[in-house]
């Protein structure tokens, strides 16, 4: 968690604990469910992500399911039922299997559903009951915009954890000891996470109610430099906008951290410039990138990514993702804060941007590299190849030659330079 009063105090601006109860963009002023006079504004920027999505409008789910938003209380439930279990045996209250069914086969679906299984397998050793983890997917296939090797591999090691899938499963209601699908099937289970996805929270209704444009699924309508197509002083970054006229008729950005990360340096400078003389004239564009770096933990200190279509998995790439993760978090440490000094420059680079890391690895070498499941490869080395590939393109087109990769064709480990292959048959 980022502590935002240390923050605050940092930045000297005021910071205030409360949620916006309503909001008027004639008058420029917002209001607080603390009450007192509203807070008034020249720009106003909605960072405000999202909720879990179809959770309050699908009936049981409310009181039936541990949904994944907030993350705190999602940590708390689960700990609570694990202690529950834990007591239950104990005593021998529990009979029968434990059942956990995953509502969204989306990336969080896919990482709770291992992480249930590595955190609760221990439970049940030297019991009579089993742990089953099945995941409810609406669409045909996991995470279908990956390409087949990814796909594969993503298969491969949910097979690996028993860990079953049923697709085309649309959740209609869900019971105490069940979940119905819309085709009439019911999935019986003990436990239930709710991990759907995005969906917009009321307060974005609520500006749609006051005039300002939101989209049909209730995303802030924004263009490339941040602001409402409707209000150029209202600004919206992160899982709860939708970016609209995109160059080269590119779509929004899916709903993912990297996004509103990325976003942050844009927002930063376009609401001082916005400020600054009022007008929309010369303030940046955030152009979202293609593709980015998808890592999954699969709760056992291993991870699966994916990026350049190659599916990466063993234990570098659960110490590259921690690596990732704690370097951004450490930012917002009291510590690290720097020195604000007025007049300074603004400094848009971005948390991750790399130094110099020397002359890119052989291609070769590279893509065996990167193959690799073992343990004793240094995520150091494999990110900066990771690295190297997305600022280059002629050498990312190297590296994925010698992975003899294609949508239709698996991944095969090349041969490393310099290395005899013996074939060990049985």
């Amino acid at each position: 968690m980022i502590h935002l009063n240390s923050l605050a105090e940092w930045a000297e601006i005021e910071y205030l604990q409360a949620a916006v109860v309503d909001f008027d963009p004639i008058e420029r002023k917002i209001y607080l469910d603390v009450g007192g006079d509203p807070v008034g504004y020249d720009a106003v920027s909605f960072d405000i992500g999202s909720t879990t999505r179809g959770f309050d409008q699908t009936p049981g789910a409310t009181e039936h399911t541990i949904p994944t938003r907030p993350i705190s209380e999602l940590v708390k439930r689960i700990t609570d039922d694990e202690n529950s279990l834990i007591s239950k045996l104990r005593c021998g209250q529990w009979m029968g299997d434990c059942r956990v069914v995953v509502c969204g086969g989306g990336a969080a679906g896919i990482e709770l559903a291992m992480a249930m299984r590595a955190r609760w397998n221990p439970i049940f050793a030297g019991t009579d009951c089993k742990l089953q983890v099945t995941i409810l997917d609406s669409g045909s296939e996991l995470l279908q915009t990956e390409t087949k090797p990814c796909r594969d591999t993503l298969k491969e090691v949910l097979a690996e954890r028993e860990i079953c899938v049923k697709h085309g499963a649309t959740v209609k209601s869900i019971t105490a000891t069940k979940v119905i699908l819309t085709n009439g099937e019911e999935v019986p289970k003990t436990h239930c996470v709710w991990a759907t996805g995005g969906g917009s929270l009321p307060l974005a209704g609520k500006l749609g109610n006051r005039g300002v444009a939101v989209s049909d699924r209730g995303w802030i309508r924004v263009g490339p430099t941040l602001q409402s197509i409707s209000h150029p002083e209202i600004f919206a970054a992160g899982d709860c906008n939708v970016i609209e006229n995109l160059p080269g008729g590119k779509t929004s950005p899916p709903k993912a951290g990297v996004y509103a990360v990325r976003s942050g340096p844009i927002l930063v400078e376009n609401l001082i410039g916005y400020l600054a003389d009022g007008s929309e004239a010369d303030l940046s564009q955030y152009l979202p990138q293609d593709d980015f770096l998808k890592l999954i933990t699969c709760g056992d200190g291993t991870a699966l990514g994916f990026r350049f279509g190659i599916p990466l998995r063993g234990k570098w790439v659960w110490d590259l993702k921690r690596r990732i993760d704690t370097m951004f978090m450490d930012l917002f440490q009291t510590e690290s804060l720097p020195t604000l000094k007025e007049d300074s420059k603004l400094d848009k680079s971005q948390y991750d941007a790399s130094g110099d890391r020397g002359e890119p690895m052989d291609p070769e070498q590279a893509a065996y590299l990167l193959a690799r499941t073992d343990d004793e490869v240094d995520y150091e080395k494999a990110w900066d190849v990771l690295r190297d590939m997305m600022e280059s393109e002629k050498y990312k087109e190297e590296v994925l030659r010698f992975t003899k990769i294609t949508p239709d064709i698996g991944l095969d480990p090349p041969v490393p330079k310099g290395k005899n292959i013996i074939a060990l048959c049985a």
